[in-house]
């Protein structure tokens, strides 16, 4: 917790650090796609990336350093490989190697053919299925204040966002999913092509906050409820929109 609002500290002093005269701008807002990557290592222990992601931002520019703005991302990975690969989950219970043995019991009333939702991919997936296809995914929607200011053709920013974020690890037929709150500080740079068009580079430091998993009515929950921490890298196309 404590750690929590010292990161917060350090990116909200950053826009002082800022706080410079800056030439007026004549757009007041914006359009933003581009590819976003995640790297995440609690979703799921054999799915440390999902690399395959995609995002949209806005703004409306409040003066000449302030905008309020929004960022909607979705990232995902899917084939994991599971346990030496999918073709090793047809083998017979008394076959499969130790390691996607380990920590493995019987099926009970709570679970679904002897899965956990504290257990990594190889333990989810039951001998009895003979495929075992291992997706995960996280979509995300946040907002919040974004600083910046212009020098020549480049604009350096810096944000705090909050919002949403849901993780979801999905076994053939069967998920686990949960929707928690997420604080996503971050910043960037853009470049003028053009009059309307820029070309950014993003990096976002995302928290993703869970609770008392006795307390939850999400299938995916952590241990103590334990924070996840992120790390997203997007870059992509600013369309400028209207003027001011």
């Amino acid at each position: 917790m404590r750690t929590r609002y010292v990161v917060l500290g350090l990116i909200l002093a950053l826009p002082l650090s800022l706080a410079q005269p800056a030439a007026a701008q004549e757009h007041s807002g914006e359009w933003a796609i581009g590819y976003s990557f995640l790297g995440n290592n609690d979703i799921a222990v054999e799915s440390s990336s999902l690399p395959l992601g995609w995002y949209g931002a806005g703004a409306y520019r409040l003066n000449d350093g302030v905008e309020i703005a929004f960022d909607l991302s979705g990232n995902y990975n899917a084939g994991i490989d599971v346990c030496g690969g999918i073709a090793n989950r047809s083998t017979p219970l008394a076959q499969q190697p130790a390691n996607c043995l380990e920590g493995v019991v019987a099926a009970t009333g709570e679970e679904f053919q002897g899965l956990s939702f504290h257990r990594a991919e190889a333990q989810w997936c039951s001998p009895t299925l003979s495929t075992c296809d291992i997706k995960t995914v996280s979509i995300g929607g946040v907002a919040g204040p974004r600083f910046g200011m212009r020098t020549g053709s480049v604009r350096p920013f810096v944000h705090i966002m909050a919002g949403a974020v849901r993780s979801v690890r999905k076994i053939s037929f069967f998920s686990h999913t949960s929707t928690n709150l997420a604080i996503q500080p971050g910043g960037g740079i853009d470049v003028d092509v053009e009059d309307n068009i820029a070309f950014r580079i993003q990096v976002d430091y995302r928290m993703i906050m869970h609770g008392d998993p006795s307390g939850s009515s999400a299938s995916l929950v952590v241990a103590n409820g334990d924070d996840w921490n992120e790390f997203r890298f997007a870059t992509g196309v600013v369309f400028k929109l209207g003027s001011r």
